[in-house]
């Protein structure tokens, strides 16, 4: 694929100002979040709980969706199948041909007597589909728009809410990597993104979930009824407890350990054999080939696979500056070839019996400047359904070479990697 260098000088005032932010943010990548862990003989469960008090969560019924069209006709399912509340956070909240029909739905659903509320990210007014507040609001929907403009320190400004996740009746969850947006919700053979949702049913999480919700909601610019109802359900036991998933919601920013390092920490000291990360793009920085460089050291294989396709040029460029620097750490980076379909999948997969699914993305930003959700756990069946998505996609990836790696060292390869530190 012949690479054409996205413009710079149009946005260069803006791009100055996060140039100096991420050299700042970048150089101060180690001395934030856990310690790097060589090993570790103790369980996932009690790193977890040592680390960031986190503990399992019981979980039933768990459902992985894999692309728009599944994940489209299960928000859908989930919409019609609500009975009193329907809370619904996402990154991206715009209207299209796709994402209308859920819009309408929840629209009917909250005339109906349902409490539907629903936090979109102000990123939603900076991308080429058109954002979604204006008409929720108008079909009488609340909607608040969560807006890190509005903080008072330079760290808020910064802030995003990353998070995807619904929540049906105080006990059915649904979260992952899709927004509510065309983009995500829309076939992958006609261009929608491959992406991962996970739903099970957890009034412990939901509850949990719920409360975060709130917090975000009373946060944010609001379109419509201000309070959020108490509302009460049954807490009624899930038909399975054996099962259960580490929910890793970081909704605040300053705390530390952040989650979604600790999350990553927590896999890399249990690997033994071999990891694969799936990832639309990520921006290196020296925490992640840290963490690569221990892993290789202890003899683990560390797979990492990109999209050649993203929605931005400048997320691919930034994404191909760091491939040589991945590859010295010792992994192996691998690109997805599709002249259509964006990989927007955000998992991994450790010695195939752990996994994890979720929004974040592996750069400085998921890790510290943005609000993100994401769920580990070693259920057999769910980590299998993440084995058999990576290994469909392994026909269509080739490894990139140290030759065609050292091709991406160039300037305007470099300097949106460094922009992308803070912005991307």
């Amino acid at each position: 694929m012949k690479l054409s260098y996205p413009s710079i000088s149009s946005a260069f005032p803006a791009l100055c100002l996060f140039f100096l932010a991420s050299l700042s943010l970048n150089s101060c990548a180690l001395r934030t979040g856990t310690k790097i862990p060589a090993s570790s003989d103790e369980n996932l469960s009690t790193f977890y709980r040592r680390t960031i008090q986190l503990e399992k969560t019981p979980v039933s019924s768990p459902k992985i969706y894999d692309g728009g069209t599944e994940i489209r006709q299960a928000m859908m399912e989930l919409i019609h199948s609500a009975k009193k509340q329907i809370l619904v956070g996402t990154f991206l909240l715009t209207d299209g041909p796709f994402s209308r029909q859920l819009l309408d739905a929840l629209a009917e659903k909250s005339a109906s007597g349902v409490e539907v509320r629903v936090i979109g990210d102000a990123s939603s007014r900076f991308v080429m589909e058109t954002q979604a507040f204006s008409y929720l609001k108008e079909r009488g929907v609340s909607v608040a728009e969560f807006h890190p403009y509005w903080g008072k320190t330079l760290l808020r400004a910064f802030e995003r809410d990353h998070r995807k996740y619904w929540i049906i009746d105080g006990r059915t969850v649904l979260l992952g990597g899709a927004n509510l947006s065309d983009s995500s919700l829309m076939d992958s053979e006609k261009g929608g993104n491959l992406d991962f949702m996970v739903e099970f049913d957890s009034p412990l999480a939901a509850q949990h979930l719920r409360e975060s919700f709130v917090r975000t909601w009373h946060e944010s610019k609001i379109f419509g009824d201000e309070q959020v109802s108490p509302q009460t359900f049954p807490n009624s036991k899930i038909r399975d407890e054996k099962i259960g998933f580490w929910i890793f919601n970081q909704d605040d920013i300053k705390r530390q350990p952040p989650f979604g390092l600790a999350m990553v920490d927590g896999l890399c000291a249990s690997a033994r054999r071999s990891v694969w990360l799936v990832e639309p793009y990520t921006f290196t920085n020296e925490g992640i080939l840290e963490r690569i460089r221990t892993l290789s050291a202890r003899g683990v294989d560390v797979h990492l696979i990109l999209s050649a396709r993203t929605r931005d040029p400048r997320f691919r460029y930034a994404s191909l500056y760091g491939v040589r620097d991945l590859q010295k750490a010792g992994a192996k980076v691998w690109m997805y070839e599709s002249e259509t379909t964006p990989l927007h999948y955000k998992c991994a997969l450790v010695d195939d019996r752990m996994a994890f699914i979720g929004s974040s993305n592996i750069n400085y930003r998921s890790f510290h400047l943005s609000r993100e959700l994401n769920v580990v756990f070693d259920d057999p069946a769910s980590v299998g359904a993440v084995r058999k998505v990576i290994e469909s996609l392994r026909p269509q990836c080739r490894e990139i070479s140290d030759q065609e790696a050292q091709t991406y060292r160039k300037l305007p390869f470099a300097l949106w990697w460094l922009i992308m530190q803070a912005a991307g």
